[in-house]
This record gives structure tokens, C-alpha cells and sequence, in this order.
């Protein structure tokens, strides 16, 4: 997208040497730059948050896309399963925020019972674009003076409630601190105590089941309460994450920015 320094490009292409079975395109984001720019220039997430906006209107050569978060999720699967989910017609494809319908004065879309997290999504560009859903999405970015989470509340406004939930595990969050409640399968673990309460003001939920097997079976792991580079993620997530991060090149950079990241000599088994 744009706005890519080429130092940065250039890492993304070496990764190419660990698995030459993908390759990368890049797509220039200047038009969400244009029609965004006051929320990108003002908002902390800034523009890049918009060019996922972008994304579904620009990319021509597949009828659905994956869209990721950045920084904060791990892959322990083939990603093929997401990529052949059924969305049937709908836009999207996401898993419910556990927080939906639960009042709050900031992040006014969390009051929202429908209310989803697109950290991990998988859109229908053919319908996004049959339906001009990115004039919505212009429209919808102009009605607000503040978005929360700027593409994630967009797309609940231009969906029409035409999105359909997926299975919890393909954007699972940390369950499980230590491996000792992993192995244990405890459900005396925090968080599966916040996401039941959460849930209980919302007539949506997942069952205590389908928590469980988001914990113990993920796709992804989105850890977005658990920052491995602010040191709050648990050690199991954290080792995997520093070591990919190594085999991608960016840690040193990252041992720069984020000082209080975990030494790694930490988290050897």
C-alpha cells in the first residue's frame, strides 16, 4: 500500500527466500489518503487504518480477500480454511467483539449487539463492489468526527447486517497465561471469566464450548489485549511471536521501538 519506505518493501520480499510459494503485490493507497485524510491526519491509528477501506475496491484478481491486523497475530494454521469459508452473500466474514452491547462513552459502536472484531476478516469483493460499498464507506467516514476503530466501525455501517459470524478460533485472543491452565483446560482462567460476563449484556454470545475450542485449536491468535512487544502476552505466545519476527528480519527494529519488550533468552524451553 502506500506510504511503504522501501526499506520496509525490501524486508517484506526477503521473505520470500523462508517460503517461495507466495508472492506480494503492491497497491498504491493514495485514493483512501484523499478521501480519509482528516480522520488519518487526526486519528491515532492513522490513514493506514483507511487503505483496509481501500483494499476491497482496488484488489482485481479474486473475488474474496483476507484482511489482517498487523503486529499482533499468529498464524498456527493453514489459512486456506479461512480463505474457503462459506460467506455466502454476504460481505464479510468476522467473529462477534466480546464486548458487543456493552455501553461505552468512547467506543460508542461497542453498544452495538452485532458488534464485531475485523482483526482477522474475510470480505466479498465481488458484492463489496456490485454494491459500491466504498461510497458507503466515504460517506460513513465523513458522518463521524471520531471512529474508535476507524475500518472495523466503517464496515459495520456500510454492512447493512449482511456479514456472517465464523467460528471464534479463526481470530481467537489469549485464553490461557500459562501452559499449566492450557493443559489443565481450566475455565478458572481470567479471561474466559471477562468473556462470559462481557457477553452477558448482549443476546449474541459463544458458548463456554466454543471459547474452549478457540483456546485450545486457534487458526489465529489476535493478540490484541496481550501485546507481545508491551510484554503482556504469556510465554508461549511470546516465544513464538519473538522467533518469527527474528525469521522476518524486523526485530532488532522492534527491540528499538518497544525497549521493554521481553529478552528473549526468557522464553527458551
Amino acid at each position: 500500500m502506500n506510504g511503504c519506505k522501501y526499506s520496509n518493501i525490501k524486508i517484506l520480499l526477503d521473505l520470500i527466500k523462508i517460503n517461495k510459494n507466495f508472492e506480494f503485490i503492491f497497491y498504491k493507497g493514495t485514493q483512501a489518503e484523499l478521501d480519509f485524510y482528516s480522520h488519518g491526519k487526526k486519528g491515532f491509528r492513522g490513514i493506514g487504518d483507511f487503505t483496509r477501506v481501500l483494499l476491497p475496491q482496488i484488489v482485481n484478481n479474486t473475488n474474496k480477500i483476507i484482511i489482517l491486523d498487523s503486529a499482533d497475530i499468529i498464524a498456527q494454521k493453514d489459512l486456506s480454511e479461512l480463505y474457503f469459508f462459506d460467506i455466502e452473500d454476504n460481505y464479510f466474514a468476522l467473529s462477534l467483539e466480546f464486548a458487543a452491547g456493552n455501553f461505552n462513552q468512547y467506543y460508542i459502536f461497542l453498544r452495538n449487539n452485532f458488534y464485531f472484531n475485523s482483526g482477522v476478516c474475510l470480505v466479498n469483493i465481488r458484492k463489496f463492489r456490485e454494491d459500491n460499498l466504498y461510497k458507503r464507506a466515504f460517506f460513513a467516514g465523513i458522518a463521524y468526527n471520531h471512529l474508535p476503530c476507524p475500518y472495523q466501525d466503517i464496515f459495520l455501517m456500510i454492512s447493512n447486517y449482511k456479514f456472517k459470524y465464523w467460528p471464534l478460533n479463526y481470530n481467537a485472543p489469549q485464553f490461557f497465561k500459562t501452559d499449566k491452565e492450557m493443559k489443565e483446560k481450566t475455565y478458572k482462567a481470567s479471561a474466559f471469566g471477562s468473556w462470559l460476563e462481557s457477553q452477558k449484556k448482549t443476546i449474541f454470545r459463544y458458548s463456554k464450548e466454543e471459547l474452549m475450542n478457540a483456546a485450545l485449536n486457534p487458526v489465529i491468535v489476535h493478540l490484541y489485549f496481550n501485546k507481545p512487544y508491551l510484554n503482556s502476552a504469556n510465554r508461549r505466545f511470546t516465544k513464538m511471536w519473538i522467533e518469527y519476527s527474528k525469521l522476518a528480519g524486523v526485530y532488532s527494529e522492534i527491540e528499538k521501538k518497544y525497549p521493554k519488550i521481553i529478552n528473549d533468552s526468557m522464553y527458551k524451553f
